[in-house]
């Protein structure tokens, strides 16, 4: 008796593509208030938590669930994404701390790509409250108003439990990376997750110059 036929793979070439990454980032970022701790802290508590913690409508997260956030950017496009506008000392948008893991275990997990619509669209698509979390607003293509379409976002609800050992952490250097690896050594018991790799994002973005020491 012939077997069935098994079902198609579908899964993208991804070593052929420079465009597209089997990985999803996730940058921390410094807290303002109330404990003010920096990205490069925030990245070791949520080691030591193994968790992310969700966003609302401060993240930028409409409706009213919570999300975490992530970035479907190839880990070599980073440097674009950490650019000199966009990581100003007084207010970053992003820094170069953060999380990679695998786009399998996010599908697993309830992660998907997220809805970009005008708010016109957003209505006509009739889209609920209950799922509005997944929405990021999109104004235009021309350069002008509204538009993270670069990011190609992921958003899970809620907070995101991680892996016990992610596929890597990024930090700004590898000294940092040094320094990060020494606490995880000193003290392996506080840390319930602990990254496969420590990758120093000076050197995978070939410098980061213009960002304050």
């Amino acid at each position: 008796m012939a077997k069935a036929n098994k079902k198609p793979k579908n899964n993208l070439p991804f070593f052929e593509r420079p465009d597209l990454s089997p990985f999803l980032v996730h940058l921390t970022r410094r807290s303002k208030k109330p404990q003010k701790n920096s990205a490069f802290e925030n990245l070791i508590s949520i080691l030591k938590d193994g968790h992310i913690k969700s966003s609302g409508p401060d993240g930028f997260i409409k409706g009213y669930k919570r999300a975490t956030c992530f970035m479907d950017t190839p880990l070599s496009s980073l440097k674009y994404v950490l650019n000199e506008r966009d990581t100003k000392k007084d207010n970053p948008r992003y820094e170069p701390y953060g999380i990679v893991i695998t786009k399998k275990n996010a599908f697993k997990k309830g992660c998907r790509p997220v809805m970009y619509l005008s708010k016109k669209e957003e209505k006509k698509v009739g889209i609920s409250q209950h799922e509005l979390w997944r929405v990021v607003q999109l104004n235009d293509v021309n350069g002008f108003g509204v538009n993270w379409i670069h990011e190609r976002e992921w958003r899970c609800e809620g907070s995101y439990k991680l892996p016990k050992a992610p596929i890597a952490v990024l930090v700004k250097t590898a000294r940092e990376a040094k320094k990060l690896r020494n606490i995880i050594e000193k003290k392996p018991s506080e840390f319930r997750i602990k990254p496969q790799s420590i990758i120093p994002l000076s050197i995978l973005c070939q410098g980061l110059p213009y960002m304050a020491k």
